[in-house]
């Protein structure tokens, strides 16, 4: 009989788990509680998703193979230092990025919806728990000797459990096909178009040319029923006309008398108010297509209003700052971006955050960015500057590809210079090998 996973992590760090969280976090324990079961059956459920396509599948079951399983001592975690959990939250955010790409947001927010806990309270927890799922799971993949479908069965068997301990409505939240999600079609119903009816004597009119036309009736024959149309539908004019005469003679015999120059000046004024309505229209045009960041191309910005951006990508950061009326440093780092090992060629589907990017570009026609390539601390230093180097190129040369003039494009290589994170750690370092694209105009 498999292992029930979650069963097992329970039992291992459940209570402890939710106590110290419960403490370190300023929460309620029993919502905190409450979390963890809900945040183990969240991964559990991105990585049974992860092994339904053939290539996840192989990249999870080498992580597993790889990993040197642990058991994780809570108490000595949470007791001995701030930074302790940190490090424990940093690994967990770098194995997270590849189970949940685009979905974690939508994962977290359902767990602290579900427990009660507060939305940062409940990131940090799906990171401090991932590594714990994942020395659990690697340890039943190792002295099991599972390969790729062993493992995948293992998880398989975990589906009934993990539905009945994920939040209510996460399976659409995180839009995980593995658990029959499927995407709604929306079905947009067209609103009748209003039909304004037309005046009797226009329908009138219109009826006679077509007489005219279809039987060749002479005109003089066909002018009678307009006449007729007009004695009955428009006999209010017998009596409005001459009214109408009289009106026109008092104002002929006022103007001759009072002098026609402040009835011309007051009808002059009139007309020109809404001439100069128009022009100041017509000159605040120009500024709706531009802002801070200059011109705006309204159909680039039509295909860009579609996507959807993974949270925390470089588009998704970029676009926050650009609707944010450009608060920040403009800087932002490509967090799904990956590069065969040693080499400048982009990864397979990960390239999508460099298209992504030049959709921006494209609705933003002013702005130039820089492109930024940094490696680990690992290997020779000169050999370093010029991966990093040739994969900011790699970006660079795509993103023309795209569309967009290598004018607006500049690159540069640093190699292991500024790290944000520890080289002497897997994580750090994985880290530190990024490209980051910078904002100069």
């Amino acid at each position: 009989m498999a292992i029930n996973l979650l069963d097992t992590l329970k039992s291992k760090f459940g209570y402890a788990l939710a106590e110290h969280s419960a403490n370190f976090f300023g929460e309620e324990q029993a919502n905190t509680g409450k979390a963890v079961d809900g945040t183990f059956a969240a991964i559990l459920a991105g990585m049974i998703q992860r092994v339904s396509y053939d290539k996840g599948a192989k990249d999870l079951h080498k992580i597993l193979k790889k990993e040197n399983y642990r058991d994780y001592d809570i108490e000595d975690i949470f007791t001995r230092s701030p930074q302790t959990v940190n490090g424990l939250v940093n690994r967990g955010q770098h194995f997270l990025s590849s189970i949940y790409p685009g979905k974690l947001r939508e994962a977290t927010n359902s767990v602290a919806v579900d427990s009660g806990i507060k939305k940062v309270t409940s990131s940090k927890m799906m990171k401090i728990c991932a590594p714990m799922l994942l020395s659990t799971l690697a340890k039943e993949v190792q002295e099991g000797n599972l390969d790729i479908n062993g493992m995948k069965s293992l998880l398989n068997a975990q589906k009934s459990a993990v539905e009945s301990g994920v939040p209510k409505g996460f399976m659409d939240e995180a839009e995980l096909s593995a658990f029959g999600w499927t995407k709604k079609e929306v079905v947009v119903e067209e609103k009748p178009k209003k039909v304004k009816k037309e005046k009797k004597e226009k329908v009138v009119k219109e009826a006679v040319v077509e007489k005219v036309a279809e039987k060749k009736i002479p005109v003089k024959d066909a002018v009678a029923p307009v006449g007729q149309a007009a004695s009955s539908g428009f006999s209010f004019l017998k009596w409005a006309i001459p009214f109408l005469l009289i009106l026109l003679g008092l104002w002929y015999l006022l103007t001759r008398v009072m002098g026609c120059g402040a009835v011309t000046d007051k009808v002059a004024t009139t007309v020109a108010a809404p001439v100069e309505k128009v022009t100041e229209v017509v000159k605040e045009a120009p500024a709706a297509i531009t802002n801070v960041f200059g011109k705006v191309n309204d159909a680039a910005m039509g295909a860009l209003n579609s996507i959807k951006f993974a949270a925390g990508s470089a588009g998704d950061q970029m676009m926050s700052f650009i609707k944010g009326g450009a608060s920040g440093d403009g800087r932002f780092r490509f967090n799904n971006l990956n590069f065969a090992s040693g080499s400048a060629v982009i990864d397979g589907e990960s390239g999508i955050e460099v298209d992504n990017l030049s959709a921006i570009l494209k609705a933003y026609e002013d702005v130039k960015v820089s492109i930024e390539g940094y490696t680990d601390s690992k290997g020779n230093p000169d050999s370093n500057v010029t991966l990093s180097q040739q994969r900011a190129e790699a970006v660079r040369a795509r993103l023309i590809a795209a569309g967009i003039a290598d004018s607006r494009i500049t690159t540069q290589g640093f190699g292991a210079a500024n790290p944000v994170a520890d080289n002497e750690t897997a994580e750090g370092r994985a880290q530190n090998r990024r490209i980051e694209v910078v904002i100069v105009k």
